[in-house]
């Protein structure tokens, strides 16, 4: 199956808003599973381990499939699906939302603590830089030396990364976007004379920062 692009997380944010007293601190997380996850939510239980709640929702795999959601003790629907509804309109993946209450005295009700939970992850998501993974394939190559320039040619001109191992020849691999590759598979023919020099290994993801926009 032909992999899609996605959008996650570029670093751990975390904001925190105070509402009649109480504290709502806003972790999110990049993750890029559900093991790691749950070792970062862990993490942040022990970290405020005084807290009223620590109550979380992830959305993971780059086609978003998995979710995943906590009340820790709030009352049920207040405040994990409403994180988790925030996260979905954000268009984010592999990333965990982690909100740590700290109680101030005064009952919010119902409503109130769907409105504090759903801000608290919103205005992080404010703050948050973002990763556009970006389709790629894996080449192979096995070239004399004397023509590993013409590689490094080609994958400088496509934005490319090329690693190399040097031993009675060079074997090389270079990873770029997907979109880029029949022209790139064009031009190692054209380098090459149509000498079968390249192998596609396999698809990955390369990375591109760049602002969160909801």
């Amino acid at each position: 199956m032909e992999l899609k692009g996605y959008t996650c997380l570029a670093q751990r944010v975390e904001h925190e808003i105070v509402i009649k007293k109480s504290r709502f601190i806003c972790a999110l997380i990049p993750a890029e599973d559900e093991q790691q996850a749950a070792a970062e939510l862990l993490k942040v239980k022990k970290k405020h381990y005084n807290a009223a709640h620590n109550c979380s929702a992830m959305i993971l795999k780059p086609d978003a499939s998995f979710e995943k959601s906590s009340d820790d003790g709030e009352p049920q629907g207040t405040a994990g699906l409403p994180m988790l509804e925030v996260l979905r309109h954000s268009a984010l993946t592999n990333i965990l939302a982690v909100v740590t209450r700290y109680f101030g005295g005064t009952l919010l009700g119902a409503g109130g603590l769907v409105r504090a939970y759903s801000a608290s992850v919103s205005e992080a998501l404010d703050e948050a830089k973002t990763i556009e993974m970006i389709p790629a394939v894996e080449l192979g190559f096995v070239v004399e030396y004397a023509d590993y320039s013409k590689l490094q040619s080609i994958a400088s001109e496509y934005g490319a990364q090329v690693t190399a191992e040097f031993t009675d020849k060079v074997t090389a691999r270079m990873t770029l976007r997907r979109l880029a590759f029949e022209q790139v598979k064009k031009k190692v023919q054209e380098a090459f004379f149509g000498m079968d020099v390249m192998e596609l290994l396999g698809e990955s993801y390369i990375r591109q920062t760049g602002d969160f926009k909801k």
